[in-house]
Order: structure tokens, then C-alpha cells, then sequence
């Protein structure tokens, strides 16, 4: 018997000029001949939305399977079969009106020593608790480049006062790596895409493919090239597919910097952030997939905004601010701008779900191999309700989750649904500081 299948390490990358070096998606080739396919990563990702959503717009009417989805969530109507959402949760008051919705997203706790009563003895402190990410992260990221991604579209800044007494290191936090060590959101998309592709401790090589305009695929294209001849048809679409989604971030970003004009010749900083709001999330997500899609992490984060944002939505026709937005005393007017900032920002998730199902990774695809939470640390903004917050989880799992489901979690702690996502992830993890139970994924 002759065994012509030829093994190509899941670990592979092709490396080029300046310090650029590529990881590859799953393919065939690097199964072993005679072996078994091995099974897909898990993959987890969480994204926060500020400012809350209002409840109406959000939570089916029936419990259970074949609901019928409200305006904000209608976006991920095709994902039903992937996805549970819970409602009647109690997300955790905190130490301020809306520190406590964002730091305690991911840990039902935020601030070591807060207390219920809005006050705290925490001021000045950096010190929470690990967070479910971090949990997960644990358990799949294996050898992946990068154990774990924290992403964002702006931070709180310095300003005085800026972030309710506290270190603004919490607003700009959803990660936590342990009780004392935060993982604040990186805001930039071209320092995201460098720390994936790049050695990111040579910022003079980084510096210099950006000033040349150099592109990171045509620095590979001799590896690449050798690489394409070892492999089967398939093996080259999957390749080609994803060079091609590289290729297509890297057009984003250069537009956007054209557009800016920011390249200065500080390589602390390569480029400024992007112009247009949507581009920012745009990017974010596709660079999410490529970390995904390229097993460069399995695990991320992604701060859509800060609470108390002062964004404006402008590009969807809503000049005012977020936080402004939020506090909409019950105008008609304004309830229908809230809820449409939250639509627009469910539109884009679902985008990203698009994506991830029409990735082919193994015997399936990414999102049959994933888990995303999306959700917010307050339900209705305008009173800052921490009672009934969005939480929906979308994708296969693994096939750990079963879908189609509306679970009704009447005052159970959002910290029970941050243990069974751990649980989903394989954190056999007991218990988090604030829970009480385990809810039924």
C-alpha cells in the first residue's frame, strides 16, 4: 500500500520579509494519512454593547423554542437553530451607574470590594476578578500565536473625572488574566492586524512595511507559492479564501489611512483610528475572523463602546450622543433612535456570524466550532436597570448548545450564564464570585 497524503503541521507559518509571518487555516493536509480528523477548536468570542438596550425591543413574549424574535434581535433570526437568548436576569449594581454594567460583563462582579449601596472602598485600586474568557482561554488556547484578543472602538482617556473616581483602567476593561492583572482593549486596528502578522517587538520592521506600503501577503508570496504546490485543489481554495481575507483587511485598512492621512513616522503608533465609525467596526470583526479563521486565537473580546459613550451614530441618522440617547424619558422619538442604535449594532454582529458560517473549518464551519455572547450590563438605560440586560449566545458550540431556545432566568444573576458558557468552553470551573447556580445551555 502506498501512502501519498502529505502532513503539514497545524503550526505552520509562512514567514516573509520584515518580521511578517502567517499562520494557516485548517486544511486537510494536516491530517495525517490513516489517522482521524482530529475535532475542530472551540472558539469564544464576547462582545459588550453600552448603554443598555430597552427591553421591549429585545425579549420574546414566549419562553421556549419557535419564538418570535422582537426588532432589535430580528438580525439574527437566521441563526435560530445556533442560538439561546435569556431574559429576567439581574446584572450586578457595582460600584457606579455604569462602571459596574461594563467591569462586571464578564465576571458578575467588577471592582474587588464594591459595594450594593453605589459605594465603594475600591477607589484607586486595580484589582477584580478572572473573567470567563480568561477561563475558557485556559482550556482551548493550546498553542494558538496569541492566547487571547481584547478589542475595542474607543477608550474613556485621562480626563479628570472622566470615569467616576475610579482608574479609567476599568472602563476601558473587559478581561481580566487574574484578580490583579486587566486586559484593556486595544482600540487600534492596524496595531491589531501588526500584533497578529508581525513581530510585534520590532517596531522598526513594523515602521518599515508600513512606510514602504508594503503589502504583508506580497512579502510571503515566494513561501506561499512553494506551499500552494504541496497541496490539493481543496487545500488551495481554503488557502486562496483566506489569503484573500488578509489581502481584503489590508485594502480596509490602507483606505481608511489614505483617507486619514496619519502615517507620521512614529512607530509607536502607526496609524491614527479610523474616520468613519462603521469602518471601525467593520474591520474589527473581519480582523476577529481572521484570528478565527487563521487559529491565531480562539478567543476574543470586543468593547463596542464605553459606557457613558458620547458617540454619536450619525452615519444611521443619529446626531446625538449615545449616552445622551439612552436617557430617553420615555420620548417616543428617542426610544426609537435607542433602539435603532442597538439594531444597527446587532446587524453587524450578525454580519460577523455570516461569516464565521460560511468559513469551512473541518467537518463543519466556524461558527458550528463557536460560542459568541453579545449582550449589554443594563437593560433599560434611562434608569440605568440592571434588571432583564440582552443576553444571546450564537453559534454551534461544538455541538454543545442546543438552539432555538428563549430561556426565562427570572432574577438569577447574570454570573450563572458566565458559568455555563465556562462550562461550554470546558472550564469545569465550580463556581464565579457571584453565582448561584449554573444556567441550562
Amino acid at each position: 500500500m502506498f501512502i501519498t497524503k502529505k502532513h503539514v503541521s497545524r503550526r505552520t507559518f509562512v514567514r516573509g520579509s520584515l518580521g511578517a509571518a502567517v499562520a494557516l487555516p485548517f486544511m486537510d493536509a494536516m491530517i495525517p494519512a490513516l489517522s482521524a480528523a482530529p475535532s475542530s477548536p472551540f472558539h469564544f468570542g464576547a462582545v459588550y454593547f453600552p448603554c443598555g438596550v430597552w427591553p421591549d425591543t429585545w425579549h420574546p413574549d414566549k419562553e421556549g423554542s419557535d419564538f418570535e424574535f422582537k426588532p432589535v434581535m430580528q438580525p439574527l433570526e437566521p441563526f435560530r437553530n445556533q442560538l439561546v437568548t435569556v431574559s429576567k436576569m439581574k446584572a450586578p449594581w457595582g460600584s457606579s451607574v455604569h462602571l459596574g454594567a461594563s467591569s462586571a460583563f464578564l465576571n458578575g462582579l467588577g471592582p474587588a470590594n464594591s459595594r450594593t449601596d453605589g459605594k465603594s472602598d475600591a477607589f484607586g485600586k486595580i484589582e477584580s476578578k478572572k473573567t470567563v474568557d480568561q477561563f475558557i482561554a485556559d482550556q482551548v488556547g493550546g498553542d494558538t500565536p496569541l492566547r487571547s484578543i481584547e478589542v475595542g472602538t474607543e477608550d474613556m482617556g485621562t480626563a479628570v473625572g472622566a470615569c467616576d473616581g475610579f482608574a479609567c483602567t476599568f472602563f476601558n476593561t473587559l478581561a481580566w488574566r487574574d484578580d490583579t492583572n486587566p486586559l484593556p482593549v486595544g482600540i487600534n486596528p492596524r496595531v491589531t492586524f501588526e500584533r497578529m502578522f508581525g513581530e510585534t517587538d520590532s517596531k522598526e520592521r513594523r515602521f518599515a512595511r508600513l512606510k514602504e506600503k508594503q503589502s504583508l501577503l506580497d512579502s510571503v508570496t515566494e513561501e506561499t507559492s512553494k506551499l500552494k504546490r504541496s497541496l490539493g485543489a481543496p487545500d488551495r481554495a481554503i488557502l486562496d479564501e483566506y489569503l484573500g481575507n488578509i489581502r481584503d483587511v489590508e485594502k480596509q485598512l490602507e483606505r481608511m489611512e489614505s483617507r486619514l492621512g496619519t502615517i507620521t513616522g512614529n512607530p509607536e503608533a502607526p496609524v491614527g483610528l479610523p474616520e468613519a465609525f462603521d469602518d471601525h467596526m467593520t474591520i474589527t470583526y473581519n480582523l476577529m475572523h481572521l484570528a478565527y479563521q487563521g487559529d491565531i486565537s480562539r478567543v476574543f473580546t470586543f468593547m463596542t463602546g464605553h459606557e457613558a459613550s458620547d458617540r454619536a451614530y450619525t452615519h444611521i441618522g443619529i446626531p446625538e450622543q449615545h449616552h445622551t440617547i439612552s436617557h430617553h424619558g420615555n420620548d417616543p422619538e428617542k426610544l426609537a433612535k435607542y433602539a435603532k442604535i442597538a439594531t444597527y449594532q446587532i446587524q453587524k454582529f450578525a454580519d460577523f456570524c455570516e461569516k464565521l458560517k460560511a468559513t469551512k473549518e473541518g467537518d463543519g464551519t466556524l461558527l458550528d466550532h463557536t460560542a459568541l455572547y453579545w449582550g449589554s450590563g443594563m437593560s433599560n438605560g434611562n434608569a440605568h436597570d440592571r434588571n432583564n440586560p440582552p443576553a444571546v449566545v450564537v453559534g454551534g458550540a461544538c455541538g454543545r448548545m442546543k438552539g432555538n431556545r428563549h430561556i426565562v432566568a427570572k432574577d438569577t444573576p447574570t454570573a450563572n450564564l458566565l458559568l455555563a458558557l465556562a462550562h461550554l468552553g470546558g472550564a469545569e470551573i465550580e463556581n464565579l464570585p457571584a453565582s448561584t447556580g449554573r444556567i441550562d445551555l
